[in-house]
């Protein structure tokens, strides 16, 4: 038996939200075949939209890039950020103009202002509706400790901002993961998609040479080098397919039924 993790963004599905045919297909049979999935994700839980991901049988959730780690629906993990390094954080990105989601496993923080009202509104639709509070009224303007916010991880828009004087500042609190021109995610220090695959591998006695991770991004590159197989979709990121054990296809090119087939996780 194998224990196979998932990113979604890029791996399960695209832009659309939808997950290919053949990916459905691969889910329902590494089932079949009693493997164990799992979603591995940078998105935080109030993030991921179980009605579209429940219908496969995911044995867990490893959310917020290793901050929140769920098997078959009970929470074995959860790293919350300290408030006061919430609020100070908060100041920092304020004072170098960075535009910024504070992530949590039950809501999102984010300034409309800031953010611009289109992109809100796409947040504030769907299953995110009544998710979201301001950063500036939960975080910097409540007197009382108990009212802050639960956050896990940040995202931050970074194009032209001062971004690395940030990240020297911050260096003893996050590993910053930056996504290309624009997106850079400070996740706390010590956590990582790979640190939640070993909590779950060893609370469930899993080797792992057993393992096997799909990813796309730079999120995914400790992922996919600590699991016994990495597997980079054909449209990672270069340097993440130039570091990962193996190369499949596109992900709108059945890539995860090729490659499960491939290494005989299905048949």
């Amino acid at each position: 038996m194998a224990a196979v993790f998932f990113d979604i963004d890029g791996t399960l599905w695209g832009t659309d939200n939808r997950i290919p045919e053949s990916t459905k297909t691969a889910l329902r049979l590494l089932k079949q075949e009693g493997h164990q999935i799992f979603i591995c994700s940078g998105r935080t839980r109030v993030f991921i939209p179980l009605k579209q991901l429940q219908p496969f049988g995911f044995d867990g959730i490893l959310s917020g890039c290793g901050t929140h780690i769920e098997y078959h629906g009970e929470e074995l993990l959860y790293k919350k950020l300290d408030d006061a390094l919430v609020k100070r954080s908060v100041q920092i990105f304020q004072d170098y103009h960075m535009i910024m989601i504070l992530e949590g496993k039950e809501k999102l923080y984010m300034d409309r202002e800031r953010i611009g009202e289109e992109r809100y509104q796409r947040f504030q639709s769907g299953f995110l509706a009544g998710k979201i509070e301001p950063v500036s009224s939960s975080v910097l303007r409540k007197p009382d400790p108990a009212a802050h916010p639960e956050v896990s991880k940040c995202s931050l828009l970074i194009e032209g901002t001062r971004y690395r004087e940030v990240m020297e500042i911050l260096k003893e609190d996050y590993s910053f993961l930056i996504h290309g021109p624009a997106v850079m995610e400070a996740v706390p220090k010590g956590y990582s998609k790979a640190t939640a695959i070993h909590e779950i591998c060893s609370r469930l006695g899993i080797a792992r040479e057993d393992t096997y991770a799909f990813g796309d991004s730079v999120n995914d590159l400790e992922m996919l080098q600590y699991a016994g197989c990495g597997i980079a979709m054909g449209n990672a990121k270069p340097e993440v397919r130039s570091r990962a054990d193996y190369v499949t296809q596109d992900y709108r090119e059945d890539g995860i039924y090729h490659a499960c087939r491939h290494f005989g996780l299905i048949e």
